[in-house]
This record gives structure tokens, sequence and C-alpha cells, in this order.
């Protein structure tokens, strides 16, 4: 595989947070999924690898309540 092709790939999976409701919502964000980054254990939300085009399918989907870009915490400069 060619280095434009691994820079492609990423570029073709973005990570996410999901909120769902009950099974049929973790198993559609699942379903989706290249890779599970974590699960909330007191939360109905899973961090994701998604490929990008299937994000509006999720978002779409009824028992998705959100789908957003997982972003990275840091501490502010005071």
């Amino acid at each position: 595989m060619s280095d434009g092709a691994t820079e492609d790939s990423k570029r073709d999976v973005v990570e996410v947070n999901v909120g769902f409701d009950g099974e049929e919502g973790r198993k559609a964000a699942l379903d989706c999924a290249v890779e599970v980054i974590r699960e909330f254990e007191s939360l109905d939300v899973l961090t994701i690898e998604i490929p990008r085009e299937r994000w509006t399918e999720l978002d779409a989907h009824a028992a998705i309540r959100y789908v957003e870009e997982n972003g990275e915490a840091g501490a502010l400069d005071a």
C-alpha cells in the first residue's frame, strides 16, 4: 500500500462520540464502527471510529441521540 492510500484511509475514518438509546442504538453504532475506542459504563455513549460516509446514516437512526466528532481535551494556559 502506498503512503497516499494510507493517508486517504485515515481521512475516511473519523473518531466520534455516539449517544444512543437502548440496545438497538448501541447495536447500530457498533455495526458502523471500524474500531471501538471506549464504552462509557454509566452513560449510553460510545467513542468509536466510523467511515466518514456512514456518519449521516448513523445520525439518522431513530435510536441514536447524537453523533459528534471526538475532540482532544487539554489544559488551558492561564
